[in-house]
Order: C-alpha cells, then sequence, then structure tokens
C-alpha cells in the first residue's frame, strides 16, 4: 500500500465530496426542471388560465415584497433617527446618508 501525505488523502476525499454535492445538486435541479415542465404539460387548467394565475401570483409576492420592504425601511428609519440623538451631528449627517441611499432603493 502506498502511503499519501496526509494533505493529499484530504485534499483528493474533499474533491470527491466536492463532486458529489455538485453532481446531487445538478440532478434535483434536473429534477425541478423536468417536473415543473410535465406539470405544465399535464395540468389540468388551459395555458391561459395557468398563465393568469401564476400572473396573479407573481403581483401577490412582489406586493407583499414592496410591504416587508416598507415596514423595514420604516422600522430603519426610526432606529437612525434615536442613534442621531444618541450620537450626536457628525454621525447624524452620515446616517442621514445612508437613510436617503435605501428610501431610494425602496422607491425604485
Amino acid at each position: 500500500m502506498i502511503n499519501l501525505p496526509v494533505t493529499t488523502t484530504k485534499r483528493a476525499r474533499h474533491e470527491a465530496t466536492v463532486k458529489a454535492a455538485v453532481s446531487l445538486a445538478a440532478g434535483f435541479a434536473a429534477g425541478a426542471v423536468v417536473g415543473a415542465a410535465l406539470g405544465l404539460l399535464f395540468a389540468p387548467k388551459p395555458g391561459a388560465e395557468t398563465r393568469k394565475d401564476i400572473a396573479d401570483k407573481t403581483k401577490e409576492i412582489a406586493g407583499t415584497g414592496k410591504t416587508k420592504c416598507t415596514e423595514t425601511f420604516e422600522t430603519v428609519k426610526s432606529k437612525i433617527s434615536k442613534l442621531k440623538k444618541d450620537k450626536g451631528a457628525e454621525a447624524g449627517e452620515v446616517i442621514e446618508e445612508v437613510a436617503e441611499d435605501v428610501a431610494d432603493v425602496v422607491e425604485a
């Protein structure tokens, strides 16, 4: 039996583990794509209804995301106000700039 250095053995074992994980992930991804395609092909609803359902769900998710962003922004804004009071004017200016940047992102 050949005695390889420990680092070489560990590296080979690590590479094999990574390769197996990548293969497993690729298999799951391929299965998800095939499953989704078959689900759409054999769905009991016509295509127009399915597309409408997908569009409605997308709008619902987008609305929920926007609401969560707005709530988070308001929370951050109140914490910024508290920090400005606690830390002084210089920190307040930096915090205000960050708040304006975040507000621009939320509005977009």
